[in-house]
């Protein structure tokens, strides 16, 4: 498993991420091609996020609640 650094996240150009309510939420899809992992028992909420230039309302989880999806699917 790969080990996660919010910080070293918060600057990775390749994963798509959104500000919502002071805090971070990463585009799940590109998390999980970034980790080579299932992240579908990950808790997540929809919010707009521009993709090829159209606004989409994509699954999001924040930086927690990733680490605490990936706990609990081991």
């Amino acid at each position: 498993m790969k080990p996660l650094v919010e910080k070293l996240l918060l600057k990775e150009a390749a994963l798509r991420k959104v500000q919502y309510d002071t805090e971070w939420f990463y585009y799940l899809e590109d998390m999980a091609l970034y980790l080579k992992e299932d992240l579908s028992e990950v808790e997540f909420i929809h919010l707009p996020m521009v993709i090829d230039g159209e606004e989409e309302y994509v699954r999001c989880s924040t930086f927690e609640e990733i680490l605490r999806g990936r706990k609990e699917y081991i």
